[in-house]
């Protein structure tokens, strides 16, 4: 597809309009006051991206999203910070049937489960989670711990091979295993990060996800600018360097 858009308009959010300005596809977005939208036209085609809206028929996170309906679709929900930890925590589970029973997620912002449901349903997750915050002031990031009970898969490194084809090749999730667990780790960058402990047992184990991300990064403006640029065909990176 690869045609620039026109006639970007942003709605609700600043940052968005801060990553646009440096955006080499993008010359003319403007800001206007409403819901969190990112709206343009593209050869007379009307296309937007949304924050949060769960009754959109295409929804969710753009590493777990099929990639042709979104490159056609007219509009495309991305999550709320919440769900996009919580979509980044069990994604690759639920889209594997390996979730055994309903998870909890502890999280450092005001969050409750109205949010983030409709978006697990997306990748085929359907009886919810208990969601518990717990405000923290983390320096610009949201963080959140997810315990999930598992069936126990004949070879442990399966659970990390799910994970890998995810989002082994995305700009914008990354494992990490190593480092200091950190805020700064994610403040000012547009990719979450996340890791994995696993408690085996037969049948069933215990995996423990921590996950983490900018709040204008993975968790909002960044994702949002991502999608537009699958949408348009554009290399997924364009745009979004440091926030």
């Amino acid at each position: 597809m690869n045609t620039t858009p026109a006639g970007l308009r942003v709605e609700g959010s600043p940052a968005v309009c801060r990553l646009l300005d440096k955006h080499p596809r993008v010359a003319d977005a403007k800001a206007q006051t409403g819901g969190a939208a990112l709206r343009w036209n593209q050869n007379g085609w009307e296309r937007s991206v949304w924050v949060g809206r769960p009754e959109v028929e295409l929804k969710g996170l753009v590493e777990l999203a099929d990639n042709n309906p979104l490159v056609c679709a007219d509009v495309f929900s991305v999550p709320g910070a919440a769900a996009t930890l919580a979509l980044i925590a069990l994604g690759p589970l639920a889209s594997a049937g390996l979730i055994v029973e309903r998870p909890a997620m502890m999280i450092s912002i005001e969050a409750d489960e109205a949010e983030v449901s409709p978006y697990l349903e997306s990748v085929g997750w359907h009886e919810g989670l208990t969601v518990a915050s717990q405000e923290i002031d983390f320096a610009g990031a949201v963080a959140a711990t997810v315990m999930c009970v598992v069936a126990t898969p004949e070879r442990l490194g399966d659970l990390d091979d799910l994970y890998d084809e995810r989002f082994a090749r995305s700009f914008f999730v990354r494992r990490d295993e190593t480092s200091e667990w950190d805020a700064a780790l994610v403040v000012g960058k547009p990719h979450a990060v996340f890791r994995l402990q696993v408690s085996p047992d037969a049948p069933d184990s215990l995996l423990r996800i921590q996950v983490m991300a900018d709040r204008e990064g993975k968790c909002g403006a960044a994702q949002v600018v991502h999608a537009m640029n699958v949408m348009c065909g554009f290399e997924e990176s364009l745009g979004l360097g440091v926030l």
